[in-house]
């Protein structure tokens, strides 16, 4: 018996070896045009979602309203559906639905048998394993292409179908889980950024619409030259002050947590490089992206970051601060301040960024207040996204071990 015909992980009550299979002997090509024109719904497929209505994937670009539909497939239910020239990232999906809808005509559509369940066909899809075949097996000389008559020639390694339901049934529950996180984050992001705009004054205004109770006092409309100081400290790494890294979405990091371009080859002689000291609470922009969020507070601790990047300190509640200087109407009025030549080149100038006004909560109380129920809220979506994480983890783990 080869080893190799078991996967790592099985699903209880389950010993059989998985028997290899290849596509041309349970899948057939059920693509057909919609040649009598029925108003069947247009659908497109994203790599992360599947099949989407076309309009929700695409807003109002690409929306069937004038289209002949007649140029277009027709999907059954129970069929799966890809674009062979983007499988090669993820775009297929899988129809449950109970009417036939249409696709594009560049989709390549097929059905299985009855042996085969369809929802662990699907997370095979989304495993290592597809993906190598497609590597293999895709033609063309500019783009390449990966036509279902190639991927009749995939094959893979299958349990019975009580197995395959069982595998199946326990992805769609981590896929539930993962859904359900998303889902609570993206509700915490909407508080969040609802609150933000009722609990700080809006334009012409200077008191908040909802405010902590004991606080009556106008806001104070001052330059944040009142209120900040830049930083300028230059320095080495050590082991007081680490290597720190600064991107849009996180703001200030370990370098070892940042997600993509990691860019080693700038800090091969870090040593000796000179960096700009950061201590914990500190405001930092980068001056060329700071339109585009790349401003925060330093949340992490004392380090060294890259010397393109504005630091200031402020005698005031940082979370508050920060929460203003991040705030959408504040950073369309930088925006203007911009200054450069070339629109791409344009950076925003230290001098530029304090002579900027706000309006400012009168007391360092209620500004601590303010600052509390973030940093609170902050830590909420942040447990959420550590969660989500550990289950995309445990499936990605499963996916490489259940899996021949």
């Amino acid at each position: 018996m080869n080893k190799n015909n078991k996967p790592e992980i099985r699903i209880q009550n389950f010993e059989d070896e998985w028997k290899l299979r290849s596509f041309s002997a349970f899948s057939k090509d059920t693509g057909r045009k919609n040649n009598d024109d029925l108003d069947f719904e247009p659908y497109a497929i994203t790599k992360d979602q599947g099949f989407m209505r076309q309009n929700e994937a695409h807003d109002e670009f690409g929306y069937m309203r004038e289209t002949n539909r007649k140029a277009y497939n027709i999907v059954e239910p129970c069929s799966f559906a890809y674009n062979p020239a983007r499988i090669n990232v993820g775009s297929i999906g899988y129809y449950d639905g109970k009417e036939n809808v249409i696709v594009s005509s560049l989709y390549e559509i097929f059905q299985t048998d009855k042996d085969v369940d369809d929802r662990f066909l699907w997370h095979w899809f989304k495993s290592d394993q597809f993906p190598k075949w497609v590597q293999r097996l895709q033609e063309g000389s500019v783009r390449l292409y990966f036509y279902y008559d190639k991927l009749r020639e995939c094959q893979l390694y299958m349990p019975i179908v009580a197995e395959q339901k069982s595998i199946a049934a326990y992805f769609d529950n981590l896929d539930k889980l993962i859904f359900l996180h998303q889902q609570e984050i993206e509700r915490l992001l909407c508080v969040r950024k609802a609150m933000i705009n009722k609990m700080f004054p809006q334009n012409g205004e200077n008191i908040p619409s909802v405010r902590f109770s004991g606080y009556t006092e106008p806001w104070r409309y001052c330059e944040l030259s009142e209120v900040f100081t830049e930083r300028h400290i230059i320095d080495t790494i050590s082991d007081e002050y680490p290597q720190l890294s600064f991107t849009i979405e996180e703001g200030v990091i370990r370098p070892e947590d940042r997600k993509t371009n990691k860019r080693d080859f700038l800090i091969l002689d870090k040593d000796n490089k000179k960096y700009l000291q950061t201590e914990y609470d500190d405001i930092i922009y980068n001056p060329a992206n700071v339109i585009y969020g790349a401003i925060h507070r330093n949340a992490l601790g004392k380090g060294c970051v890259s010397p393109i990047y504005k630091i200031f300190y402020t005698d005031q509640d940082s979370t508050f601060m920060e929460c203003i200087v991040r705030h959408p109407r504040f950073i369309k009025e930088i925006s203007r301040s911009m200054e450069g030549t070339v629109k791409k080149l344009r950076t925003l100038k230290p001098k530029a960024f304090l002579e900027k006004r706000a309006y400012i909560a009168p007391t360092i109380e209620e500004q601590q207040q303010i600052g509390e129920y973030f940093r609170q809220m902050d830590r909420l979506i942040e447990i959420e996204k550590e969660e989500l994480e550990k289950i995309k983890h445990i499936k990605s783990a499963c996916m490489e071990k259940m899996f021949v």
